[in-house]
């Protein structure tokens, strides 16, 4: 009996110690980028943050006053037609404007845009030049025009939860991409 109880013990043991310790991230993932940001919050996070879910990624920037606010609303738009199923997909906006989007600033932008916390995060790189890395690793181009308008790559990248590129879309309307919206079903499927 003593050897059985010892036996079960080091079985529960070894059963705990492998689902503790953590899954190798693909080379391809997109959470091996260490590119600090900081959310609406203040709270300090990096793509890595994301794992374990999949994820919708985009970039944009505050003032913008055309592209933006058809991705944000293609944004939330994806997420209710996924019915009670869109609660399980998480969703990043980072900024493009470093200098002007101060995270005090997104979470008023959250708040207009009636987009929940808990389940969409708007953050902005440090600078420039962690901006210019995250996007290039996104596929994302981008470039300050006059006016402090900025020209860039309108495109929603999903994440699948170990950070791998699943699929992405550059269709610009309000209404979700039926293409994007089955990647994201299959994808939440597989969790």
């Amino acid at each position: 009996m003593k050897k059985l109880t010892t036996l079960l013990a080091a079985l529960l043991l070894a059963a705990s110690a492998s689902a503790a310790a953590p899954q190798p991230v693909p080379a391809t993932s997109l959470h091996r980028l260490d590119t600090v940001l900081t959310d609406s919050r203040a709270t300090r996070m990096t793509l890595r943050d994301l794992a374990g879910s999949p994820a919708l990624v985009t970039m944009f920037y505050g003032d913008c006053g055309s592209a933006c606010p058809i991705v944000i609303e293609t944004l939330k738009r994806t997420v209710a037609a996924l019915g009670p199923d869109g609660r399980r997909l998480r969703v990043l906006l980072i900024s493009l404007d470093p200098l002007r989007d101060t995270p005090a600033q997104l979470e008023q932008l959250a708040a207009k845009q009636h987009l929940d916390p808990p389940q969409f995060r708007l953050a902005v790189a440090k600078n420039d030049a962690d901006t210019r890395m995250i996007a290039a690793a996104l596929g994302i181009r981008y470039r300050a025009l006059t006016g402090g308008e900025i020209g860039h790559t309108a495109r929603i990248v999903l994440l699948d939860a170990d950070g791998t590129v699943r699929a992405m879309s550059t269709r610009l309307e309000a209404e979700p991409d039926p293409v994007l919206l089955e990647q994201v079903r299959a994808a939440l499927a597989s969790r």
